[in-house]
């Protein structure tokens, strides 16, 4: 049978411990699942992994009917240098699950979220698929009895342009539009990687590991993953159905969700890191400026892969890296005309899309 290892990074998050129940407790095979969570807390907060009440009083919890499967990692929220390095101790706590699944410590499932997701992945028909997407808002998502999908839509990644000053500019992918699935059967081919939701098989987490060396880093993250992963032969694709739901700072939840601490409160104690994080990022993914000199320390450990070259990536998305701009209306090509145009080059061994048979490069349709 096909194991699963699924991460979560928490960061002084109240959510996180029901999130982790709510994957054991969807699951149609939850033993086959293992979890590890870094637990980044106060003294003040609560334990992603301790159950409501001791095993010893009511050893049905959920926590603790399962607790062989759930490895904890836990740092003193002071000094948590943000998701970046969060999620590089997760990957090192990867021991060979045959999927890897990574996603936020606020997050609920669908019932059979594992049987459905699996046969969502089987269904590209492509080793090197990865699904990732940034999940819908929960609320009205989840039928409260059966726990089934509420949602008829699915979240489709499409948009990004840089943002930030200076040595701080980079790419990041915005808000994300949703609708109705125009491909059925299959799930459907987009441009970009999402920290939040991703599931792929467990050599993505290998070839593609969090470089430690990037502290107070946040938003940075998902191109440099996401490039990374397109140069090891990674493709993106985003599910048919969704199976999570995020609990976003939106109306019922907005109050209590704002209320959650962000690692950005131990900045002063890491002064002129964030900087020189977001140098290193860019400098290894050739985003940066040429003249920047960088923290290189295993830079080919967490660097670019050889099966693509990252001038395809910014070619076939409209991205320029030389000026710092994107094409527009790109969302007007994921999907339908996205799919025609490169799932026939998906190779026959199963090992990713060809992306060398195709001259494509995505200009703006309609620009202003």
């Amino acid at each position: 049978f096909e194991t699963v290892y699924v991460s979560i990074a928490s960061y002084r998050d109240y959510e996180c411990r029901a999130t982790l129940e709510d994957i054991f407790e969807r699951a149609k095979y939850p033993e086959r699942l293992r979890v590890a969570v870094i637990d980044q807390r106060t003294g003040e907060d609560d334990s992603c992994t301790e159950p409501r009440l001791p095993c010893s009083q009511d050893s049905t919890q959920t926590l603790c009917k399962y607790q062989p499967m759930i490895d904890v990692f836990e740092v003193d929220a002071k000094l948590s240098v943000g998701p970046v390095f969060a999620r590089h101790l997760a990957h090192r706590m990867y021991r060979g699950e045959y999927f890897a699944m990574q996603v936020d410590s606020h997050v609920r499932f669908t019932q059979d979220w594992d049987v459905d997701l699996i046969g969502q992945w089987k269904s590209a028909n492509n080793e090197m698929a990865v699904m990732t997407t940034y999940l819908s808002d929960i609320i009205g998502s989840i039928d409260p009895v059966t726990h089934k999908n509420h949602h008829p839509g699915r979240p489709i990644m499409c948009k990004t342009g840089y943002e930030g000053n200076g040595k701080l500019r980079h790419l990041r992918h915005g808000q994300q539009p949703e609708g109705i699935p125009g491909i059925h059967n299959q799930p459907t081919l987009h441009p970009f990687w999402a920290a939040g939701f991703s599931f792929a098989r467990g050599h993505f987490v290998v070839q593609v590991p969090y470089d430690q060396y990037l502290p107070m880093v946040f938003q940075g993250e998902e191109i440099s993953i996401g490039l990374r992963g397109f140069t090891y032969g990674y493709d993106y694709y985003t599910a048919e159905r969704s199976v999570a739901f995020h609990m976003y700072a939106v109306k019922e939840n907005k109050a209590r969700r704002q209320r959650v601490k962000l690692f950005w409160e131990n900045g002063s104690l890491y002064p002129g890191s964030g900087l020189a994080g977001m140098k290193r990022l860019n400098g290894i993914i050739g985003m940066g400026d040429p003249e920047d000199e960088y923290f290189t320390t295993d830079e080919d450990e967490y660097g670019l892969g050889k099966v693509r070259q990252k001038q395809e990536f910014f070619k076939l998305y409209g991205i320029h890296p030389e000026t710092k701009t994107v094409e527009g209306n790109l969302c007007k090509f994921v999907g339908k005309p996205m799919q025609r145009k490169f799932i026939p080059f998906l190779r026959r061994n199963r090992m990713g899309i060809d992306f060398s048979k195709t001259d494509f490069e995505f200009v703006d349709p309609d620009p202003e």
